[in-house]
């Protein structure tokens, strides 16, 4: 009896580490969040006056006038090859992203000194297919460390944005990501029998977002800090009463990530064009790895050595009114230098610089005082060929690990204002 129940809970503690839920990033943070945004290289903080703002600055939140309420679908295809030494290239596999948007902007019906000057934001991305999604993969397994499951996880985004004098404006709000946190016991019962109980809660983890923005004559300027966001999942698997000594086990992890950033940007507004140029700055150098150890003896999972980066960008829009209808031309450019180094010891944790060009546009019409807006976005992202060398041998005999691809997003987003 004593050798069935050993073997029923070793079983189950392997099942339970071998398919428990790599580290990751939001699809805000990859993508960018709203049609405008995504359409222009991440770049509208300066410009924003929608529910898109909540992300890009939420002192934008205070242009928006009447309420308006958005929905919208998203998804991005990866299309990403791994080479060993002088070997063929392999697909690393990559699942579709989908996922749908929804915003809404609502102006406070103040009067006097604060009518038309503070407006409240709400943004919401759900993947189609998962509340989150974190894999734990061994660290000598070759692995996108940062693409991988960067767009599969609920983010919830809210703001408030307020108009001051003098062209100032200012906002803050939060973004939370779902996390998990669980528990299974494995115990007998009251006839002899080992079963299991397992209690798993979805909880969210919540990150400050503070903006302010000014214009003056055809200027526009913005400046906005993200706090760090980070989306954990913990499983604790304990045995009681079995007959056998067995330590707690912690399958436990980080399944996205986002650095805290500061993001500046400036530009024009000039007869119906907007040009933007922006700088954002990202501390990975404070990444903690995307695995935590799993028994209290367990050695301490290998930590990348992640470097802080820059990410230059560029954008531009172009506006054409006519009676109650407008339209509108966008694009951008950003580039993206992965934080990742070229070997991590005792690891294969891979990524690549990303060049990325956008492009979108939109139209809208009005009609007894309701507008609606239609968008449309694309991004190609391309990953930049890089070599790596194999964490787990000696460096002077390790292969190199090459890598390169491609990622292609896109998305659609309808706006209703009332």
């Amino acid at each position: 009896m004593r050798g069935a129940k050993t073997r029923s809970c070793l079983l189950f503690a392997v099942t339970a580490l071998g398919f428990a839920p790599s580290a990751s990033a939001s699809p805000q943070d990859l993508f960018g969040y709203g049609g405008r945004a995504c359409a222009m290289a991440g770049l509208s903080g300066a410009i924003s006056d929608d529910y898109a703002a909540v992300h890009a600055n939420p002192a934008g939140l205070s242009r928006a006038r009447d309420v308006a309420f958005s929905l919208g679908y998203q998804g991005a295809g990866f299309d990403i090859t791994r080479r060993v030494a002088m070997g063929a290239p392999e697909h690393l596999g990559q699942d579709l992203s989908r996922g749908t948007v929804i915003g809404l902007a609502l102006p406070l019906p103040f009067g006097g000194a604060l009518r038309d000057r503070i407006v409240i934001g709400l943004g919401f991305y759900t993947p189609t297919d998962v509340v989150v999604r974190g894999r734990i993969l061994r660290p000598e397994t070759p692995q996108l460390l940062l693409l991988s499951d960067r767009t599969q996880t609920v983010g919830i985004q809210a703001g408030v944005g307020v108009a001051l004098p003098w062209g100032l404006r200012v906002g803050g709000g939060f973004v939370a990501l779902a996390a998990i946190r669980g528990g299974v016991v494995i115990a007998q019962d009251s006839t002899g029998r080992v079963g299991s109980r397992v209690d798993n809660q979805l909880v969210a983890s919540y990150a400050p977002i503070v903006g302010v923005s000014f214009e003056h004559s055809i200027v526009r300027s913005s400046v906005v800090f993200r706090g760090t966001s980070v989306g954990r999942f913990g499983v604790t698997i304990e045995a009681r009463d079995i007959g056998l000594p067995l330590p707690a086990f912690n399958i436990a992890g980080i399944a996205q990530y986002d650095p805290w950033q500061i993001a500046a940007e400036t530009g024009v507004q000039l007869e119906g064009w907007s040009l933007l140029a922006g700088l954002t700055f990202k501390r990975w150098s404070e990444y903690p790895g995307p695995l935590e150890r799993t028994t209290e003896r367990s050695p301490e999972p290998p930590r990348p050595a992640m470097a802080d980066t820059f990410v230059p960008r560029v954008a531009f829009e172009k506006e054409w009114a006519r009676r109650t209808q407008r339209w509108a031309l966008r694009g951008g450019y950003f580039f993206e230098a992965s934080p990742l180094p070229s070997r991590t010891e005792r690891a294969n944790y891979l990524d690549n610089d990303r060049h990325v060009v956008s492009l979108g546009a939109s139209v809208s019409a009005r009609w007894r005082g309701t507008t609606a807006k239609f968008e449309l976005w694309s991004q190609l992202h391309v990953l930049a060929a890089r070599d790596f060398t194999d964490g787990t041998i000696e460096a002077a005999a390790s292969p190199t690990i090459t890598t390169a691809g491609a990622i292609i997003a896109g998305g659609t987003h309808v706006t209703v204002t009332f």
